[in-house]
C-alpha cells in the first residue's frame, strides 16, 4: 500500500466514508441464503446442521411459495437455495422456477444427485447459478470428508452444468486440514474444469464438525490460505479466487488499491452478514447468517422480511459496524470487519473476530476512540 500513500489512518478514513455511504443505499436485502431442507444424500464429516433426514417443521411447497413471495417484496435480487441437499426436494423445480420469475435463483449442491437430466430441468426452470461443493483435488481426499464416490459425481455434475451453459458455475471448498495442502491442486483443478470461480472457506467447529475441532485451520493457517488465493489470483486470469472470509481484504492488494482510493467507487463492505443478507432456516426462522450467527430476527411464516429488515435492533446492529476488542481497533474496521458469526461463536457477535490473525496498527489502535469520537 506504501505505493499509494495511504496510511493505517486513511484506509480506515476512506472505507468508513465508503462503508457508511453504500450500507444507507441497502435498504433491502440483496440476497437470501435458504436452508431449504436438512434432507440430505451425502453424511459429511464437516456438516454444520447435521444434515441427513428431513427436519419435523419443513415447509411444504405451498409455505415456501408464500416465502419466496415475502423476500420478492422485501426486495432481494438473489436467492440461494440451499441445504441440506436442495436437490432432494421434489418440489425443488417447482420451487426455483417459481422464484427465477421474480429473482435470481442460485443452488448449492453436493453434486451427488446432480446428473444431465437434473441439471437441464434446473437449467430450463430458471436456475442461473450453480455452486458444487469440492472438498479436494482428489478422490481419496473429498471422499474421506463426504463419502465414497461422491469426488467424480460431482466433478461430472459441474463438467454437466459447464456443458448445459449455466450462466454462473463455480466451486466452493471447505478447508481444514484435512485438504489444506492440497488447495493449490484444487485452484489448478477448477481452472482445469473451466468454472468461473473458486471460493474457499474454512471449516467451523459446529454440528459435526464439533468433534473435529482439532482439524480446524489456525489462524496463521488461515491468513496463509487467503495470501495465497490473493497471490494466485493474478496467474488464473480466467477464473476467480475469492473466499467468504471477509479477511481476505486485508492480504488482497488489488481489491485494496480499487476499494481503499478516495475517487474509486469500488466498496468492501467486509462480513456481510445482516448488512448484504441473511438467511433463512429451514423452520423459517430469519437469520443474520445461515452458518455461525443464528440468531432468530423474526420467522418468514409470520413475519414480512420487508419489515425485519428495516425495524430489527438486532440488524441496525450489524449494519452500524460498531464492533468491538481487536475488530474494533483495526484499520480495516469498515472493508472487512470480522466474521461475525465466528464472533457470534466466541459468544458476542459484535466482539472481535477470534480466527483472525491479523494485528491492528498500533497507533490507530490506540487512538481508536478519539477516531470514532470525531464521527
Amino acid at each position: 500500500m506504501n505505493d499509494l500513500c495511504f496510511s493505517p489512518a486513511d484506509i480506515l478514513d476512506f472505507t468508513w466514508y465508503k462503508y457508511q455511504r453504500k450500507v444507507s443505499q441497502l435498504i433491502h436485502p440483496v440476497v437470501i441464503a435458504w436452508e431449504l431442507t436438512r434432507a440430505c444424500d451425502l453424511r459429511c464429516i464437516h456438516c454444520g446442521v447435521e444434515a441427513g433426514e428431513p427436519a419435523e417443521d419443513e415447509m411444504s411447497t405451498e409455505e415456501a411459495f408464500k416465502a419466496i413471495d415475502n423476500m420478492v417484496e422485501a426486495g432481494i435480487k438473489h436467492l440461494l437455495m440451499a441445504g441440506g441437499e436442495p436437490l432432494v426436494r421434489k418440489d425443488i423445480f417447482a420451487l426455483a422456477e417459481y422464484a427465477s420469475k421474480k429473482v435470481s435463483v442460485g443452488i448449492n449442491t453436493n453434486g451427488f444427485s446432480l446428473d444431465r437430466s437434473i441439471a437441464q430441468r434446473l437449467r430450463e426452470a430458471g436456475v442461473n447459478q450453480i455452486r458444487v461443493s469440492l472438498d479436494g483435488a482428489k478422490s481419496k481426499t473429498h471422499d474421506l470428508i463426504r463419502g465414497e464416490g461422491s469426488f467424480y459425481r460431482a466433478v461430472d455434475a459441474i463438467v454437466e452444468c459447464i456443458g448445459l451453459g449455466f450462466p454462473d458455475v463455480g466451486i466452493e471448498a471447505t478447508i481444514s486440514s484435512l485438504n489444506y495442502d492440497e488447495l493449490p491442486d484444487m485452484v489448478k483443478l477448477a481452472s482445469d474444469l473451466g468454472v468461473g470461480i473458486f471460493e474457499a472457506g474454512d471449516m467451523a467447529p459446529i454440528g459435526r464438525a464439533k468433534k473435529l475441532a482439532h482439524l480446524c485451520l489456525s489462524k496463521e493457517q488461515r491468513g496463509e490460505m487467503l495470501k495465497f488465493l490473493a497471490e494466485i489470483q493474478t496467474s488464473v486470469p480466467t477464473l476467480t479466487i475469492t473466499s467468504e472470509l471477509p479477511h481476505i481484504f486485508i492480504v488482497n492488494q488489488e481489491m485494496q488499491k480499487s476499494c481503499i482510493d478516495p475517487y474509486s467507487k469500488e466498496v468492501s463492505l467486509g462480513c456481510g452478514a445482516g448488512i448484504v443478507g441473511a438467511g433463512l432456516t429451514v423452520d423459517g426462522k430469519i437469520v443474520p447468517c445461515p452458518v455461525g450467527l443464528q440468531i432468530e430476527v423474526g420467522n418468514i411464516r409470520r413475519d414480512r422480511l420487508k419489515d425485519i429488515w428495516a425495524d430489527s435492533p438486532l440488524l441496525k446492529k450489524l449494519q452500524s459496524r460498531e464492533v468491538t476488542g481487536k475488530c474494533g481497533r483495526c484499520e480495516y474496521q469498515y472493508a472487512c470487519g470480522g466474521c461475525r458469526g465466528a464472533a457470534a461463536m466466541a459468544g458476542d457477535f459484535m466482539g472481535e473476530d477470534p480466527g483472525c490473525w491479523h494485528e491492528p496498527d498500533a497507533e490507530i489502535a490506540e487512538n481508536s476512540h478519539l477516531w470514532m469520537d470525531t464521527r
